[in-house]
């Protein structure tokens, strides 16, 4: 008797298809939205600053703390920050572009009945490529110079520190002077001539 092996597993029996109604599957919901704890050392250990999104209100904020994290919220205050008025500046220049106001941020303090503080801050930032982020933020920084309309009318601060590196070093005499056929290995002896172009 042969054996004959199914290529797709079993289903469990508790299993319901995607076509399924609403009512008979199991619904998962995620919040869509972005709340940021603010480091705040100047509080009491009791209090807590969040930012939140604008339509927030201090019933959410309970409701979010003690459903997700089991924190109880004794008093809640909000607070809206008006940016300040800024302007635009396009290709860099300040003075010429449009007045716009950023959108307004929304904080809010709770007063937990348990106290929190804060975890001291690591000396040693290498297992989170702390350096290795700053390069790469610098490096996108420095393309994305480059490709601006105007990056033709800049100067290439790279190329002019590496000239003023080698003309120091020739200057104080580290560094002998040759020329540019003799640096790249190349030879111009004129056997025709009689007397080679690298004798002295």
């Amino acid at each position: 008797m042969v054996r004959r092996f199914s290529k797709f597993p079993k289903k469990p029996a508790d299993w319901v298809p995607p076509s399924a109604p609403l009512s008979m599957r199991k619904q998962v919901f995620l919040p869509d939205f972005t709340i940021a704890l603010i480091r705040t050392p100047f509080l009491p250990p009791r209090y807590a600053s969040f930012y939140v999104p604008l339509n927030f209100n201090k019933l959410d904020m309970r409701d979010y703390l003690k459903r997700l994290y089991g924190v109880d919220v004794l008093s809640v205050r909000s607070y809206v920050e008006q940016q300040k008025v800024t302007r635009l500046r396009p290709l860099g220049k300040f003075g010429y572009g449009k007045l716009r106001r950023p959108m307004s941020k929304k904080k809010m303090t709770v007063e937990m009945k348990t106290p929190f503080v804060w975890p001291e801050a690591p000396a040693d930032m290498a297992p989170w490529e702390y350096e290795q982020f700053h390069k790469a933020a610098k490096y996108q920084n420095d393309i994305q110079d480059k490709q601006r309309p105007d990056a033709g009318m800049k100067a290439n601060t790279d190329e002019r520190d590496a000239y003023a590196e080698e003309a120091k070093k020739l200057l104080d005499g580290s560094k002998p002077w040759r020329p540019t056929w003799q640096a790249l290995g190349l030879s111009y002896d004129r056997t025709g001539l009689g007397k080679s172009s690298t004798s002295s």
